[in-house]
């Protein structure tokens, strides 16, 4: 894919959340005009793998939005988002990171998110038909959220889809319409190697009640334990709160807009939430979770700014 366009009404609270727009009821519509390119990492000294990606880049205009008292606004801001792949061998994945920024001055949002796979993962070829059944309206998703891909002509699909959790959503009267294009392969664009994430001793702190609502639902979390160590991307602030609980019965996996990514031809990622330990951090500036293995090694890193 080299270019997606169109329109998603954000008729879900998560999907209002990720762009920064708490202040505002749900239902705005965002206009999408971004361009994809492969990327590759070329200096990364300490790098036992090859990195590759893609990232998406352009402009979002979000209309129809209206706050608690009524009052229209709208917002115009960039998206950067990449998705990074560590691979030792070709078909298994060690890392992944994912990088999603979204800057509209006042309003914005951004996060990182590291995902070590030990065993690695298994990345079969991507292949519409494992996600995908061919109907009379087109290609449609075997299971939720719905989505139907069309093809009018070589080089372009239409999408019709619908936002995960959007419980009243058909694909034929969707959240989102999208034109994805697709041109011939272009070389990858070098970038900079994503900053290091680096564990950090916090065994001086003690443990603090937080807010842990990000994740209820998702992650069981029980029995607080004493801090001792937690990770952070380098060179942000100091921490100054720090709590960590012992995990239970967490075996699932998450992929996230994963039929989404399969339909534009991306790789999706997948979130194991498999681990012993969770620890929540937060600085001044930024809110970190991390999924830490019984040694203490870290499973997940996300950093929430």
């Amino acid at each position: 894919m080299t270019a997606l366009s169109g329109t998603i009404e954000l008729s879900t609270r998560d999907s209002m959340d990720s762009f920064g727009l708490q202040d505002f009821k749900t239902g705005a519509i965002a206009n999408l005009n971004l361009t994809s390119f492969p990327v590759v990492v070329t200096d990364c000294g300490n790098c036992n793998a090859e990195i590759t990606g893609v990232t998406l880049q352009g402009e979002i205009i979000i209309t129809e939005l209206y706050d608690f008292e009524n009052r229209k606004g709208r917002v115009e801001g960039k998206l950067n988002f990449t998705h990074l792949i560590y691979q030792s061998s070709t078909d298994y994945i060690d890392q992944e990171r994912i990088i999603f920024n979204w800057n509209a001055g006042d309003v914005g949002s951004s996060w990182e998110l590291i995902l070590n796979h030990n065993p690695p993962r298994w990345l079969p070829s991507l292949s519409v038909n494992a996600n995908f059944i061919e109907t009379s309206l087109g290609i449609e998703s075997r299971s939720g959220p719905e989505l139907l891909i069309k093809t009018p002509e070589d080089g372009l699909k239409l999408i019709q889809a619908c936002l995960p959790d959007s419980f009243l959503c058909k694909n034929t009267a969707p959240d989102a319409t999208l034109i994805a294009t697709f041109e011939k392969a272009v070389s990858p664009i070098a970038i900079a190697a994503p900053t290091n994430w680096i564990e950090q001793d916090i065994s001086n702190l003690s443990s603090s009640s937080q807010d842990l609502s990000l994740i209820d639902g998702i992650i069981s979390a029980e029995f607080p334990l004493a801090n001792n160590n937690t990770f952070m991307v380098a060179n942000t602030a100091a921490i100054e709160q720090a709590s960590t609980y012992q995990l239970t019965s967490n075996t699932s996996s998450l992929s996230p807009l994963s039929a989404w990514f399969s339909a534009v031809g991306l790789t999706t990622f997948e979130i194991k939430l498999h681990g012993n330990i969770l620890v929540k951090t937060q600085t001044e500036s930024h809110e970190c979770y991390n999924i830490l293995d019984a040694n203490g090694g870290l499973n997940i890193g996300l950093l929430i700014q």
